[in-house]
């Protein structure tokens, strides 16, 4: 009896999902083109959605082959739908009926600058503004493919020569600042820390950083004199750090550092290749070396990154096979960006302390607990300078079932130029 009652149940439900899509079809046949597109665009632009939407777009396009709005917007969701190549084909049939469709090669461009096709991208930008040479669309587009392929010097000088002809372009005027801003060579900052203990040391410690930064046609290279005071002692280290870029998706992080005092590492280095990943995310692997005479550790280094909207999330976590030295570290990070890498806002959560916190790490048992909440501000004032507030919470077990709290404050200024 059962098994009957399932069966009536599953062919009844089919039978009004078949009557219920042919209804649907036959409503859509009696529709007119435009009917359809404007059904269409009404749907929400979900993923989920994206293969009814293009159902009912080919549906229109068989009634009106020739509409242009209905292909393009077809090539629009077949390019949120990650088919490119069904994509292509819709904005160049567009193009091949009107070769000075503006729109088209904006939406052409768009394709292949979000997949890193960069020099597609300008070639579509280009023949665009072959046919209108004052779009100010097609100039951002141009001058941004034009930095993605690392000729910010020709982008820069195409924006300029464009606000001249045409001051009044606030969108032109905006990007140009804004890449002013991204392509400025030099950084110098200065830094300050102070770190108190409530049980663990009677003394705080004293932290004070300089730097200069470089970027370069191969990356970032930075030097650094770290001074810190702890334990009433005084200790100097310099440091140099450099980002290489190694392909279009793959750049290195590289680091030495080196020190006479008894504070800090004599001699440490460190290691990582940084991945751009599909869907937004990114990741680490590497290592650090520390040589804290006469003890050496090697640290190895695992993180994923996935950004969404304005907001980026990272999990780096510090593994060392020497537990007598140090605990595994585990770090969430959370930022929130107001416009661009200098002005954010940010939380972290964690456990362990850091392996590669030089300023820090103090040698000791290895496998005690430790819990950190952290938050941090960073905000361009005037000028290309930033200021950048932090403050650092840590609960440790310095000693077995003995814990204490440690709060830090930062501050820091850093001028580009």
């Amino acid at each position: 009896m059962k098994k009957t009652l399932t069966r009536f149940l599953a062919i009844t439900l089919c039978l009004q999902l078949f009557t219920t899509s042919y209804l649907v079809a036959q409503e859509t046949t009696e529709l007119s083109s435009d009917e359809i597109f404007t059904l269409a665009r009404n749907i929400p632009k979900e993923k989920a959605n994206y293969p009814q939407i293009i159902g009912l777009l080919k549906t229109a396009l068989t009634k009106s082959p020739d509409y242009a709005d209905i292909r393009m917007f077809l090539g629009r969701v077949y390019t949120w739908n990650d088919d490119l190549d069904s994509a292509r084909y819709q904005f160049n049939q567009v193009l091949a009926k009107d070769a000075k469709n503006i729109e088209a090669y904006s939406a052409i461009f768009d394709l292949e600058y979000w997949n890193n096709n960069y020099w597609r991208a300008l070639d579509h930008a280009n023949a665009g503004l072959f046919y209108a040479p004052n779009s100010a669309e097609l100039n951002i587009k141009k001058a941004k493919a034009l930095n993605a392929l690392k000729e910010s010097r020709k982008a820069l000088a195409l924006l300029k020569n464009y606000n001249v002809q045409f001051p009044n372009q606030d969108s032109v005027v905006n990007y140009y600042q804004s890449l002013k801003k991204e392509n400025l060579k030099n950084t110098v900052g200065v830094s300050y820390e102070y770190v108190y203990f409530d049980k663990r040391f009677n003394d705080p410690w004293h932290y004070t950083t300089i730097d200069y930064s470089r970027s370069t046609g191969i990356g970032s290279i930075t030097g650094k004199l770290l001074y810190s005071n702890r334990f009433k002692t005084d200790g100097l280290q310099g440091e140099i750090e450099a980002y290489p870029s190694i392909t279009k998706n793959i750049y290195a992080y590289m680091a030495l550092g080196f020190s006479g005092s008894d504070i800090f590492p004599r001699f440490r280095a460190g290691a990582s290749l940084y991945y751009t990943l599909p869907k937004s995310f990114d990741a680490e692997t590497g290592f650090r070396y520390l040589d804290y005479n006469p003890t050496k550790t090697y640290i190895y280094v695992l993180a994923l990154g996935k950004y969404t909207g304005n907001y980026y999330f990272n999990l780096k976590t510090y593994l060392s096979p020497d537990v007598d030295i140090f605990s595994h570290s585990f770090t969430l990070t959370a930022r929130y960006y107001f416009s661009d890498r200098y002005n954010y806002m940010g939380a972290q959560l964690g456990t362990g302390i850091s392996p590669d916190d030089m300023t820090r790490n103090i040698t000791g048992l290895g496998n005690l607990h430790s819990y950190k909440f952290g938050l941090s501000y960073s905000k361009d004032l005037v000028n290309n300078l930033t200021l950048a507030l932090s403050g650092l919470w840590y609960y440790e077990e310095y000693r077995t079932n003995t814990w204490g709290n440690q709060f830090s404050a930062g501050i820091s200024l850093a001028k580009r130029f």
